[in-house]
C-alpha cells in the first residue's frame, strides 16, 4: 500500500442541511491522500460463479453468489476454505427463491426474498447450522406488493418500495405505517412512472448497526443521504451530491440514462464510525469497457470524506473488518472470473 505524492483526484461535494431544502451547488474538492491498493486474491476451493454481495459475520464472508444449489455461500475469512451453501433454491420447507437480499446486523441474519415480499429473520446460530427451516420469523409486507429490498431498524422496517414512493414504513410485523416520496433535487425532471422504478432501482441503502439511521447512495450520479426516523416518519437528515448525474431525459419511453449519464456509487458497508463506498465517476460509455467500480470512499456519519482508495483491478461490493483492519471487496481474478480481494486499510 503506498500513498500517492502528486496525483489529484477531484470529486465535486454538495454542502446540504439537515433538512436538505438550502439550494446548494457544486463545489470541487481536490482529495491528495489518495491511496493505491493492490488487492490480494483470496484462495478458495469453491468454485464461484457471479457475486453479487458480500457481508461479514465473525470469521465468515457470506456471499450472495447463486451456485445452482444454493444462493449464499459461506467462506472462512482468513483461509477462504469453503464452509456451506445457504438460501437453498427452491418452493419447498426452508428453501428460497433465487433471487434474494440479505442483511447482517449484529446477531442476526435478514434474508428478503422480492418475489414472495417477505423476510426471514435468523439469529446466526440458527443460520449457520446445517439445516435451515423457516417458522414462525417470517414476516409478510402489506400495501406494496413489491419491494427491493428491506432493512431493519429500532422498532421499523424500511423497504424500497418497486412501485409508488421512494420508501416504505413498516412496524416490526410488517404493518404499513408510512411512506417518503422526495428525491434529491439532481432527479427533479424524472416524473414518467417507468423513470421513476429505474431511478428507484439506482440506488441502494443499508441501516446503521445501532439501527438508529440509514444511509442511502445512488449511482444514477453521486448522491449520499442519511435518513433517520421520528413520530413513525422517516426524515433526511443529510444529502451530499457527490456527481452530477447528466440526466438528459429523451423520451418518456427510453431509458433514464444515457451513453453520457455519469455513474456514482454501487457497494455499500456501514459500520458505527463509517460509511464503506465503491465509486466510479465514469460516463456510461466509458464504463461500458471496465465495468468495475474504481475507488473505495470511506465517509464518517456525518457525510465529512475519510479516506479514499484507488483499487487496482476495480471492485464492485465490498465489505470492511475494522477490527483487523482489511477491506474484502469483490473483484476480478487474473482469468476474469469473479473473485474476493483483500485489501489492508
Amino acid at each position: 500500500m503506498k500513498k500517492a505524492l502528486s496525483v489529484i483526484i477531484v470529486i465535486t461535494l454538495i454542502f446540504s442541511c439537515s433538512t436538505g431544502n438550502k439550494k446548494n451547488k457544486l463545489e470541487p474538492i481536490s482529495l491528495k491522500d489518495t491511496i493505491f491498493v493492490k488487492p490480494e486474491i483470496l484462495k478458495t476451493d469453491k468454485l464461484l460463479s457471479v457475486i453479487w454481495n458480500i457481508k461479514i459475520y465473525d470469521s465468515i464472508l457470506i456471499l450472495n453468489s447463486p451456485d445452482g444449489k444454493g444462493s449464499v455461500q459461506l467462506l472462512n475469512k482468513h483461509t477462504g476454505k469453503y464452509i456451506s451453501t445457504k438460501c437453498i433454491i427452491g418452493r419447498g420447507p426452508g428453501e428460497f427463491s433465487d433471487m434474494i437480499d440479505y442483511k447482517v446486523v449484529d446477531d442476526s441474519i435478514y434474508i428478503y426474498e422480492p418475489t414472495e415480499n417477505s423476510l426471514s429473520v435468523y439469529k446466526s446460530d440458527t443460520f449457520f447450522k446445517d439445516s435451515l427451516s423457516q417458522g414462525a420469523n417470517k414476516i409478510k409486507f402489506e400495501k406494496h406488493k413489491a419491494n427491493y429490498d428491506v432493512i431493519p431498524l429500532n422498532s421499523y422496517y424500511v423497504s424500497r418500495a418497486a412501485m409508488g414512493p421512494r420508501f416504505a414504513l413498516f412496524n416490526r410485523n410488517g404493518k404499513y405505517i408510512s411512506e417518503y416520496e422526495l428525491f434529491p433535487d439532481y432527479y427533479k425532471d424524472v416524473k414518467n412512472f417507468n423513470h421513476k422504478s429505474q431511478l428507484v432501482q439506482g440506488f441502494i441503502f443499508d441501516p446503521k448497526p445501532d439501527l438508529s439511521k440509514f444511509v442511502s447512495i445512488g449511482n444514477i450520479g453521486g448522491i449520499l443521504e442519511i435518513f433517520n426516523y421520528e413520530k413513525d416518519s422517516i426524515n433526511r437528515i443529510l444529502e451530499r451530491k457527490i456527481l452530477d448525474p447528466n440526466l438528459k431525459i429523451e423520451s418518456d419511453n427510453g431509458w433514464l440514462q444515457n451513453e453520457d449519464s455519469k455513474i456514482g456509487f454501487h457497494g455499500l458497508f456501514t459500520t458505527d464510525n463509517y460509511i464503506y463506498t465503491s465509486y466510479s465517476g465514469l460516463t456510461i460509455k466509458e464504463f461500458k469497457e471496465k465495468k468495475l467500480m474504481d475507488y473505495i470512499i470511506v465517509f464518517d456519519w456525518d457525510g465529512n470524506v475519510k479516506r479514499l482508495y484507488k483499487v487496482e483491478g476495480g471492485l464492485r461490493a465490498l465489505a470492511a473488518d475494522e477490527a483487523e483492519g482489511k477491506i474484502y471487496i469483490v473483484t476480478k481474478d487474473s482469468e476474469g472470473g469473479d473473485a474476493v480481494g483483500v485489501i489492508k486499510m
